[in-house]
């Protein structure tokens, strides 16, 4: 299938259980299911991320794609899928690796803060313009980056001044969706690196450019008090113009950086940050909740949007703390009763009714043909790695390992290779799309396992140097 990325490159069964209001918090492991997740869990690690972590083009750099090739063998997707991976990577003690991939990111940073969500070598031609690269701003963003040394970089990780360029504009230019993903996943990573490493020296050196990718987030925040920037993580469709799910990340961002400023003494800084996150988060629960759950975006034109059935940012408002207790308490079961998220036994879908898109909600008209305007509506690895905060939240221990083994198994099936989107398909069947071998899915598996030892004894076959854990 054509897609964006090739194009640049050239039943749940146990339903009963978790519908209860107890949440089910004890949990039975058996012989068959442990071994299937320790299986599991070595094999997104050893054919899938350390793979995908080549450190050729630059000390750091991992592809999305454990092919080697796919999506680009030089290029970096700094977003969402890099933040998990580098959180993977963190879990097993590869800290050195990720430090080298956070500077090569900085390096990107313009001068309003933004952070790209690609980024590719520009010493050498690049695809034709004309479509997904259409909004590339070729010469002018081009810039150069030499690799600081460190001790263990790899002997054929390359070492000199190379030319690069990011990509910080969305070929959907007017409705612009992951415009904020690339600024917001350089937090999210600079926080678990911190987190992990507990190294104020590197957070004091770092400071003043995370602070600087924040106050472009706070750039992005419209009059009505919304952050903008149509789909967080998602572009088919592309949710015009305030995504919930952007707003829960907003505002976990934002007290991020609170816990950042804090660790380095900067109260008042602190203090202010925690303000934008409160200050979010009240214009969120005015627009989104429903009485009984979260709407999934605000369009410019139609208003609150809420006619997908039940949306990942429920997932989002409960796993990154945005949720008020009682509002989960309310929402816990009705989220847990819908067997549309888990369709075919693969979680998570975006939504639980994916084909009830209407045109005006598609991509916006474009110079190009693109024949797939919904192709996010599937289950893919960053609903599912908020589905699995949510469950640690609300100590939903059950459903989270019932999740991590419905993963493990669609792994199986594919030589333990994972697919970017799971979606549903015209006769009701589950299909999948995309490149195999895709990271994702692998990256959340290894976050929430070893992340989450307390629920996963499979865990303690892997050393671990710095929990990484969003905690709420």
């Amino acid at each position: 299938m054509f897609t964006r990325r090739s194009f640049i490159t050239g039943s749940i069964a146990a339903t009963a259980c978790l519908l209860a209001e107890t949440g089910c918090q004890s949990v039975k492991t058996g012989a068959p299911t442990d071994e299937l997740i320790a299986e599991g869990l070595k094999a997104a690690l050893e054919k899938t991320l350390y793979p995908a972590l080549r450190e050729r083009a630059y000390p750091g750099h991992f592809m999305v794609v454990a092919d080697g090739h796919s999506y680009g063998e030089e290029n970096t997707w700094c977003g969402l899928d890099s933040w998990e991976m580098a959180g993977a990577y963190l879990l097993v003690g590869k800290q050195r690796e990720v430090l080298d991939y956070f500077d090569f990111v900085q390096a990107a940073q313009r001068k309003d803060g933004n952070i790209p969500f690609a980024i590719f070598p520009a010493d050498r031609p690049l695809p034709s313009p004309d479509s997904y690269l259409r909004a590339i701003r070729f010469p002018q963003e081009v810039y150069t980056y030499t690799p600081r040394v460190r001790p263990g970089q790899p002997g054929h990780a390359s070492m000199k001044p190379r030319k690069w360029i990011g990509l910080y504009t969305h070929w959907q230019t007017k409705v612009n969706p992951l415009s904020t993903l690339g600024a917001a996943s350089y937090i999210l990573t600079a926080a678990e690196i911190y987190a992990a490493m507990k190294s104020k020296s590197w957070l004091r050196e770092k400071m003043e450019s995370i602070e600087a990718a924040g106050n472009y987030l706070l750039s992005r925040i419209s009059p009505n008090g919304l952050m903008g920037g149509a789909g967080f993580y998602i572009e088919s469709p592309p949710r015009n113009q305030w995504d919930g799910v952007t707003q829960c990340y907003g505002i976990y961002i934002f007290r991020q950086l609170a816990v950042m400023n804090r660790a380095l003494g900067r109260s008042s800084v602190a203090k202010q940050w925690r303000q934008h996150a409160d200050k979010l988060s009240s214009h969120f629960q005015y627009f989104f909740w429903l009485k009984d759950h979260f709407a999934e975006y605000v369009h410019p034109e139609h208003g609150v949007v809420d006619a997908h059935g039940l949306s990942d940012v429920n997932w989002a408002a409960i796993g990154l703390g945005v949720a008020r207790d009682r509002q989960a308490k309310v929402l816990w079961p009705i989220l847990t009763g819908e067997p549309a998220f888990w369709h075919g036994n693969m979680p998570t879908q975006l939504v639980a009714k994916p084909k009830s898109y209407q045109a005006w909600e598609l991509p916006e008209p474009l110079p190009f043909s693109y024949d797939t305007p919904t192709r996010d509506a599937a289950a893919m690895g960053r609903v599912w790695h908020l589905e699995a905060l949510a469950c640690r939240r609300m100590k939903d221990d059950r459903r989270l390992r019932q999740s991590v083994i419905y993963v493990c198994k669609a792994g199986k099936q594919h030589d333990w290779s994972w697919y970017e989107r799971y979606p549903v398909g015209k006769n009701g069947s589950l299909q999948h799309d995309g490149t195999a071998k895709y990271c994702e899915y692998a990256a959340v598996l290894v976050r929430v396992v070893l992340g989450n030892p307390e629920v996963f004894s499979e865990a303690k076959h892997y050393g671990q140097k710095g929990v990484v854990r969003i905690k709420v």
